[in-house]
């Protein structure tokens, strides 16, 4: 996440992973947080939506121990990118149209740059679990 740090907002955003990795709690709120505002954005990020919507699904089934082959840095990007998304005050405020969500999207490409092996890992167990699907964020 070295590369995120330079700015001050993602600072912010990987202090605010970090603690929040450490309560399962916390991990399971932040995951249904990025479904619910990805869902109310679907239109705006397009494929983005989509790649929210995996990493959220990926950071619930690590807090609620479904699928724990995640390396912590991995952990910390993707949660890092998903706080970012979250964050009402980043580098580019969300409500200016057609820019607001640009660096949100960003993050989000660099983050999944940086994790893109564990995320086709991830894909694959899903996979093998038979919920290709699983746009829905529900505790099992």
């Amino acid at each position: 996440m070295s590369s995120m740090a330079a700015n001050p907002f993602h600072k912010q955003a990987a202090r605010r992973a970090e603690r929040i990795l450490r309560s399962a709690t916390a991990s399971r709120w932040l995951a249904r947080a990025v479904f619910n505002r990805s869902d109310q954005l679907q239109q705006r990020l397009g494929e983005a939506a989509g790649q929210l919507k995996l990493l959220a699904r990926m950071l619930l089934d690590w807090a609620t121990g479904r699928y724990r082959q995640v390396p912590w840095a991995t952990l910390l990007t993707i949660t890092g990118a998903l706080v970012y998304f979250l964050m009402p005050l980043d580098a580019i405020p969300d409500p200016i149209i057609g820019l607001g969500l640009l660096d949100d999207v960003g993050v989000l490409a660099k983050a999944w740059q940086f994790a893109r092996q564990d995320i086709e890992r991830y894909q694959q167990w899903r996979s093998q679990q038979g919920d290709l699907q699983g746009g829905e964020c529900h505790d099992e």
